[in-house]
């Protein structure tokens, strides 16, 4: 009776070793299709918001909605494209508090009492597929909402403040519409993102004439972002300076309360000219 042939040790070695190379091969390149496709998901999802943000003018006499996470103007009318998150009991929660947390249906709930709900009833449009590690600091559940409205696009509501009646509170004043950006991925690591709002270190903020970097932008795609624009397109931001992309990883290893304003050095500007040139306020 022959016996049955097996492997021998050697054999099943050179076998895990082809297994082992193959592997290596197809890894990098899962790990890009992956990477393509949240980045194509993320460039839907700017697009919808910046075509609803753009659908609300069209409704309302050329008025944009606030960038302002529940602004109000002061006859009260809501003007916020998004509101705070909103729990059935006990209520608003806390950007600081670590209990009770902040879930995603408490932010759900914020999403569908902004203005911008009317236009975009879907919550998954805002949040990013590649924006799956950020949790906040505070009570360590994840951050829902992915992007933020950049500031200069009627970020203040009060008529006291002295930039009140010099921001873009009307479409037709923004200039080169495919230009200038609305949504911006967000990096902020509190319980949600500071007042639904991307800020810079912006001339009119400043009273500086170079720009600088504020709010942490959020870099979901390798090297790279997604970002809405005026006029309802979205467009991947390959950032070129190396500034840029290390300052998130900084940021959250400390760990910080409140954002400074930081400005890059003179030889890493790429990245600060090209959010200047599509900040809508210096173009009023």
């Amino acid at each position: 009776m022959k016996k049955k042939k097996g492997f021998t040790l050697i054999e099943l070695l050179v076998v895990i070793a082809i297994i082992a190379l193959l592997l290596s091969i197809i890894a990098p390149a899962l790990r890009i299709v992956k990477m393509k496709a949240y980045s194509s998901v993320c460039l839907t999802n700017t697009k919808n918001l910046s075509l609803a943000w753009y659908m609300y003018k069209e409704a309302n006499d050329d008025r944009i909605m606030s960038a302002l996470m529940g602004g109000r103007e002061s006859d009260g009318t809501w003007v916020g494209w998004i509101e705070r998150p909103y729990a059935v009991d006990p209520g608003d929660r806390g950007i600081r508090t670590s209990t009770p947390p902040v879930t995603d249906e408490d932010e759900i709930r914020g999403i569908e009492r902004g203005r911008l709900h009317e236009y975009l009833q879907s919550p998954q449009a805002y949040h990013c597929p590649g924006d799956r590690v950020r949790k906040s600091k505070y009570d360590g559940t994840p951050i829902f909402v992915s992007y933020s409205l950049a500031s200069c696009l009627y970020g203040h509501t009060d008529p006291a403040q002295t930039i009140y009646n010099r921001q873009i509170r009307r479409f037709s004043r923004i200039t080169s519409p495919a230009l200038r950006y609305t949504f911006v991925e967000s990096a902020e690591e509190r319980n949600w993102n500071e007042n639904g709002r991307f800020r810079m270190a912006a001339p009119e903020a400043t009273n500086r004439i170079d720009w600088g970097w504020w709010g942490p932008i959020a870099i979901n795609h390798g090297d790279s972002s997604v970002l809405g624009f005026t006029d309802g397109h979205s467009e991947v931001r390959r950032w070129k300076d190396s500034f840029t992309r290390e300052r998130v990883v900084k940021l959250s290893r400390m760990g910080v309360d409140l954002y400074d304003m930081e400005y890059p050095p003179l030889d890493q500007t790429a990245d600060i000219e090209y959010m200047a040139r599509g900040w809508a306020y210096r173009h009023l």
